[in-house]
């Protein structure tokens, strides 16, 4: 499942001889709330790394996700597969991911320096047509300018790349003045942080602890985000495994309950809202990528195993 080398492997094979000859050391971000790839030891030939986020759910209406996508796929959502997570048939998921892929490994060496995203995802798609195999879609993603791996990896998906910057710019969240809760924000504009002025943040979110994982269950994200990936090039899927079992999300860093709101604009979606009672977590897991693999080969995909893919 792990051995074939995909195209992205190839080139950060390529990189890491490249990184080796000239002794240069990809630097890692000032990531202080993130923790160290627990994984590249064991899948040392694979790329791996963690994924720090705030991931939050938009239960919008059905009609209105539907819209949202994509004409081809607007009638291809398997509502089935999301109401066993105490989700109503009448209502959609939509998920927000503000991430920072941290320590990025190949041989055990960093082959890609960390770098924030954020995206709007569409999961349980139903992009093979065969009424069960799950896929999550993305059409704008927001990255850092000055991360060329990173982007052309996501724009060969079909992702329209938008250059943006992050407030703060290596962390997936910050604390609030009053320490009460955490915030992020995404702005196309590279002004000072005394220069913004009245500059709106094209996408933000605003969290608050919540003392339980609800109203859907922690199973709910250990699914979605073991649904393989696809953009606007369907030819191709990103096969990106979560790990949900290993030290960045057990213990004292099990995945932690939050609620607040979420703000978005377009081209995320049409028009500026705000979303408000906006649940999710907050977590850091491990992932293994494998790149660009046709996306007949993910039919049926069910994540990594029993307790990661929900």
């Amino acid at each position: 499942m792990y051995s074939k080398l995909s195209h992205l492997q190839v080139i950060v094979i390529l990189f890491v001889l490249v990184v080796s000859a000239s002794k240069y050391l990809v630097p890692q971000g000032n990531c202080s709330t993130c923790l160290p790839n627990p994984v590249a030891a064991t899948y040392p030939f694979n790329v791996t790394g963690t994924i720090n986020a705030t991931t939050s759910i938009l239960l919008v209406s059905l009609p209105y996700a539907r819209s949202l996508l994509p004409s081809r796929f607007a009638n291809s959502i398997l509502t089935h597969a999301y109401t066993r997570f105490n989700i109503h048939p009448s209502t959609y998921p939509i998920i927000v991911e503000a991430t920072i892929d941290h320590d990025i490994r190949f041989n055990n060496t960093n082959v890609v320096p960390d770098f924030s995203s954020i995206r709007v995802t569409f999961p349980f798609i139903d992009l093979l047509g065969d009424g069960y195999s799950n896929f999550r879609y993305t059409g704008y993603i927001y990255l850092s300018p000055d991360n060329p791996i990173a982007i052309n990896g996501s724009e060969r998906y079909g992702d329209i790349v938008l250059p943006a910057f992050f407030d703060p710019p290596d962390a997936p969240y910050k604390r609030t003045r009053d320490g009460k809760a955490i915030s992020f924000a995404v702005y196309t504009d590279n002004s000072t942080s005394s220069g913004r002025g009245y500059q709106l943040p094209v996408a933000s979110t605003l969290f608050w602890n919540s003392p339980t994982i609800s109203p859907v269950p922690l199973a709910f994200y250990k699914n979605v985000t073991n649904q393989p990936m696809f953009g606007n090039n369907t030819n191709v899927c990103d096969n990106m495994i979560s790990f949900w079992n290993t030290t960045t999300s057990t213990g004292a860093y099990a995945p932690q309950g939050i609620v607040g709101q979420v703000s978005v604009s377009p081209p995320l979606m049409p028009g500026r809202r705000v979303f408000r009672g906006v649940h999710g977590i907050r977590a850091e897991r491990a992932f293994l990528e494998n790149n660009y693999l046709p996306c007949e080969r993910l039919k049926g995909y069910a994540g990594t195993g029993h307790g990661d893919s929900g």
